[in-house]
């Protein structure tokens, strides 16, 4: 039995907040009438259910007192003056949020590469200035950069911001011996920033090739290494094989493509089952909201998500007028379910599992649900346990697939 999904790339026209733009090819789907851009099979099936709604509905149900995450992106060439627009954008924002505390802030994209020193040294001052921030362990501050972009300069810069988290981006079609990795990590070790993440875009690796990276990446013992774009191998690795691999090394998947060392935060909120999956990673339940800020920039208010328009011109207008640069923004619909079956998708993504409570056994949902459950332990994707279902190996190479059946009405 197979439930194999060719996934479609579409161009698609959406419309919000008076604000239209044309994406690029994207992983498209059928059962939204919201379309947002984005990079792997299982962020469409998470942002999936989500229906059209008008941005005021994002910011209905706010709480006053929980934290927030703040993702500031920043494309390769935004033009001059972009700096200015985030910090526009960023005053919008802190109208609306500024009594929250501020937990993590990340730096996304190319900002080395999309404005100077002085430009991100303003910006991170201006940031600070907007929000009060967290002083407890849970806090991040985190960068991303590129491997050319590992200089003595940039890491100072880094450093001397507070930044305590740097998330190196690595193209591994070429091996890493090709790419002065090896001389460019110990300078990061050098500069001991608090965690060191890798982002391996493996789409166009052989497994050979994914290996000799693995052993020079896991000989600095980084926090986090995410693994994007296995489906799109040429000859494609097994996401359980390199479960696998990884647990040789006492590294533990989370999520769909994040391994982490078995000493980590992650595994001990999973446990406490206090999990919350992302399309940009996991973190604690209590962070529900984390604007993205900056062209293209993907963000969660409340129960739903937006997307900022990917047109700088069209950013631009927006910000002059005092308007939020939003292109696409949508809410998870009220089912009216004891769980909701987007909730069953991050319960799955978070926890590897389904739990099912003595209470639902004999409800509406469970009943609705009793086919799909039905068509997974049949293609042998998930396995009974004492209190749900496991996924299984076989359910780990079919991730996306068991997501979307879940889902299906």
């Amino acid at each position: 039995m197979s439930y194999l999904i060719d996934w479609p790339q579409v161009t698609v026209n959406c419309k919000s907040a008076n604000l239209k733009c044309m994406r690029e090819p994207m992983y498209g789907s059928d059962l939204s009438n919201v379309v947002f851009h984005v990079h792997s099979p299982i962020e469409a099936e998470v942002l999936r259910p989500l229906v059209d709604c008008q941005q005021e509905e994002l910011f209905a149900a706010q709480a006053d007192i929980a934290p927030i995450g703040l993702n500031l992106y920043f494309p390769a060439n935004p033009g001059s003056g972009y700096a200015e627009l985030i910090k526009r954008e960023l005053g919008l924002y802190a109208a609306r949020l500024q009594q929250r505390t501020l937990t993590k802030t990340w730096f996304r994209g190319s900002p080395l590469t999309a404005l100077k020193a002085g430009e991100l040294t303003e910006l991170a001052f201006h940031t600070n200035l907007l929000f009060s921030h967290d002083t407890s362990d849970d806090r991040e501050c985190g960068f991303e950069c590129a491997i050319g972009d590992v200089t003595p300069q940039s890491l100072a810069l880094m450093k001397g911001l507070r930044f305590d988290h740097i998330l190196l981006c690595l193209e591994t079609m070429i091996p890493p011996n090709k790419q002065g990795v090896a001389e460019r990590l110990p300078l990061i070790d050098e500069y001991q920033l608090q965690n060191q993440r890798y982002r391996l875009d493996v789409k166009h690796t052989d497994p050979d090739t994914l290996d000799c990276w693995l052993e020079v990446l896991l000989e600095h013992h980084p926090e986090m290494l995410e693994i994007q774009g296995l489906e799109k191998m040429d000859d494609p690795l097994p996401l359980a094989s390199l479960v696998r691999q990884f647990k040789s090394h006492q590294y533990q998947l989370v999520g769909d493509r994040f391994f982490v060392p078995d000493r980590h935060a992650l595994l001990q909120l999973r446990q406490r089952q206090n999990l919350r999956y992302m399309p940009w990673g996991l973190c604690q339940r209590q962070l529900s909201d984390w604007p993205g800020v900056g062209v293209g920039a993907l963000g969660k208010l409340g129960s739903g998500y937006y997307q900022n328009t990917e047109s700088i011109d069209r950013y631009r207008d927006a910000l002059y007028h005092d308007q939020l640069p939003v292109c696409c923004s949508g809410t998870y619909p009220k089912e009216g379910k004891i769980i909701p079956f987007h909730d069953l998708v991050d319960q799955l993504l978070c926890q590897h599992r389904i739990v099912v409570s003595e209470g639902s056994k004999d409800s509406q949902q469970s009943q609705g649900a009793n086919g799909r459950i039905s068509r997974l332990r049949a293609a042998g994707w998930m396995e009974p346990s004492e209190d749900g279902l496991l996924i299984t190996e076989r359910g780990l190479n079919h991730l996306p697939e068991l997501c979307q059946v879940l889902q299906q009405g």
